[in-house]
């Protein structure tokens, strides 16, 4: 209960301008924390550092969080800024005061456990009222108590407890919350029912270097505010419903290691609150923007991007040459159209470049071979790609996956093929490509699925491919189409375009009917 000398209005007026008008500086913050070390800190010079984290232009304040300035008094009553205002006014044993220096981060805290419906939550969200009194009229405990919850690692099978959200406990201590130094780090709620839109708020924690939401039922848009997040190092948002244009702000976060906002295209999912109720997310085409214009090029720490099922638009800028450390680059199934810059071929530390799905033009750049650490590799239905195979893609030893399939590229394959040993997929179908398959492709000793069909690609299948179905190039799922090529006999001529005696599967090079033959 509260007590009665606490000053209720002087906390609630504090929360309403350094929170909701966003007035919290670096200054502030850090000055906090050094009157809790007792001036460990250096603080306000523009250099300090918390934690190994420099925090830059120490008089910089965070900007009001909200556009129109909204008071608390404006808000409707199920807002959930206002539901979180009352409990930690109310509810929240701490009955932190105006000079306790985590006010703001346990209210923003609490402010996230209500916007995302933390009662529904599989993990240690807050406890329903109602079962919070059945458990107290019983006697019976979750974990050891109410504010405890017990969750299982599947990987490792270790029971580990936790606190709850909107628990008595510090929010340093609730689940999926990592802090250093006081201050939240991380916050990480992966595939636990998440449920709910972003709030601005969230980008008034400016010390957070991990944000994993991913795998759950968040929609709406994102907020600009987390361009505030600084130091932020990794953002994954995939499998959500998110939609709208991403904030130009989001650029800020030039210590972004690892962006992941794909799979937030979906046709209105369920979402189960805890009292067995669904909410059906909005139908979302995923989020828009040019999210690879020349502003990517700030991003110079980026490891991993990956914005697969979305909508985004434009083209890559040759900006991407910026981004020495990319090692993954995944951006299928959005509505891309341009070229593919040459300057993406001097990201030589990138393993994997998906590229597939999209409206890109022109052919692969002559000097993909510079990528001597890519692994895989896809391009497949981007229609509009035309032009050959480049010489110097024969000099990727480490390629693994290759996927060129329906497009428009031509010219023959060359017997360099047998130079990428440790090719394990080759998908050539539905391109203009001719000439025979050379023998030199049987070297790729490694070769599980080969498609070539509906191709002009004649002749037979050498002995040399053959030979590789009695090593990987073999299924034992008897529908798996693990060798495809032109190798059904026309109805008149009784010919097959292309001869080969141990493909799993037959297309005709006229008709594209295509049948399953079960060689085993």
């Amino acid at each position: 209960a509260p007590t009665t000398s606490r000053d209720v209005s002087g906390v609630k007026e504090f929360l309403e301008r350094n929170v909701l008008f966003g007035n919290i500086t670096f200054d502030s913050i850090v000055a906090g924390y050094v009157n809790a070390t007792a001036g460990n800190t250096t603080a306000g010079d523009g250099n300090s550092t918390i934690g190994n984290v420099t925090l830059g232009d120490g008089n910089s304040t965070m900007g009001n969080i909200t556009e129109d300035m909204t008071t608390f008094a404006e808000l409707e009553a199920e807002d959930p800024r206002l539901v979180a205002l009352d409990w930690i006014l109310h509810k929240d044993a701490m009955q932190l005061e105006v000079y306790d220096d985590n006010l703001s981060q346990r209210y923003i805290m609490g402010l996230l456990a209500v916007a995302w419906d933390s009662e529904s939550w599989d993990h240690c969200g807050a406890v329903v009222e109602d079962d919070a009194e059945n458990m107290e009229e019983t006697g019976s405990t979750l974990g050891n108590d109410s504010s405890t919850c017990t969750v299982t690692n599947n990987a490792t099978g270790l029971v580990q407890i936790f606190q709850r959200w909107l628990s008595d406990a510090d929010e340093c201590d609730w689940y999926g919350v990592l802090c250093s130094g006081g201050f939240v780090r991380s916050i990480e709620l992966a595939e636990n029912n998440l449920i709910g839109e972003i709030v601005p708020e969230l980008g008034m924690l400016p010390f957070l270097q991990i944000i994993d939401l991913s795998s759950n039922c968040i929609y709406g848009t994102l907020p600009s505010s987390l361009g505030r997040l600084s130091i932020l190092n990794k953002l994954d948002l995939k499998d959500n419903g998110l939609s709208g244009y991403i904030p130009d702000e989001l650029f800020n976060l030039t210590k972004l290691v690892k962006l992941n906002l794909s799979y937030n295209a979906n046709g209105g999912d369920n979402c189960t609150r805890f009292d067995g109720t669904e909410e059906e997310i909005p139908i979302s085409f995923g989020l828009e923007g040019m999210i690879l214009d020349s502003n990517i090029g700030r991003l110079e720490y980026l490891q991993d991007i990956d914005v697969t099922d979305n909508y985004f638009s434009g083209s890559i800028s040759p900006e991407i040459g910026k981004l020495k450390q990319l090692g993954r680059m995944v951006v299928d199934n959005n509505v891309f159209k341009s070229t593919v810059p040459d300057e993406i071929t001097q990201l030589i530390n990138l393993k994997e470049l998906w590229l597939s799905m999209n409206y890109f033009t022109g052919g692969i750049p002559e000097n993909i071979g510079a990528l001597k650490s890519l692994e895989s590799f896809s391009m497949w239905e981007n229609e509009d790609l035309t032009g050959h195979i480049p010489d110097s893609l024969y000099d990727l030893t480490m390629l693994e996956d290759l996927h060129l399939f329906r497009n428009s590229f031509s010219g023959s394959i060359s017997t360099q093929i047998g130079r990428l040993t440790k090719l394990k997929t080759l998908t050539l179908a539905e391109n203009n490509f001719t000439g025979t398959l050379p023998t030199e492709l049987g070297l790729c000793q490694d070769l599980e699925f080969l498609r070539i069909e509906m191709t002009d690609i004649e002749g037979s299948a050498p002995k040399e491919v053959c030979d590789l179905t009695e090593k990987n190039l073999f299924s034992d799922d008897r529908d798996k189409e693990y060798f495809k090529a032109d190798c059904l006999e026309d109805n008149v001529t009784m010919v097959a375009f292309f001869v080969c005696d141990c493909c799993s599967s037959c297309c005709d090079h006229d008709t594209n009917v295509c049948t399953i033959l079960n060689r085993q």
